[in-house]
C-alpha cells in the first residue's frame, strides 16, 4: 500500500514537473515569497552562508532537483522540523519558491 502512495506521488510529480508552466515560475517573485515565508529557519540569501542544517537555500539548490526541492516543500518528512509550507502557499507561488530556489545553483 504504500509503495502504491508512493508511486501515485511521484506520477504526480513528474505530471507537474513536465508541464512548461513549472518552467514559468518567477525568480524574484520566489525570492520574496522566501524572504516572508521561509528566512526564519533557512538563509534564503544567495551569498549567505552555505549551511547544513536548516540547510540555505544555496545548499538546496545544490544538492537537491527541482522534484526534490517541490516535494520537501509539499510533503516534509513527518521527522522534520519544517512545517508543511506548500499548503500555504498557492501552487504558483510553490513554483515560484522552487524556481528561485534552483536557481541559486549557478551562482
Amino acid at each position: 500500500m504504500r509503495l502504491a502512495k508512493l508511486g501515485f506521488c511521484h506520477g504526480i510529480l513528474m505530471t507537474i514537473f513536465s508541464s512548461p508552466a513549472f518552467a514559468q515560475g518567477d525568480v524574484a517573485e520566489g525570492a520574496e515569497i522566501a524572504r516572508e515565508s521561509c528566512v526564519e529557519c533557512h538563509n534564503v540569501e544567495p551569498d549567505g552562508p552555505f549551511k547544513e542544517h536548516p540547510p540555505s537555500f544555496a545548499a538546496i539548490a545544490v544538492y537537491r532537483s527541482d522534484e526534490q526541492v517541490y516535494g520537501r516543500i509539499m510533503f516534509p518528512p513527518l521527522h522534520a522540523a519544517m512545517p508543511a509550507i506548500g499548503y500555504l502557499l498557492t501552487p504558483d507561488n510553490v513554483e515560484h519558491l522552487v524556481v528561485y530556489i534552483r536557481s541559486l545553483e549557478a551562482r
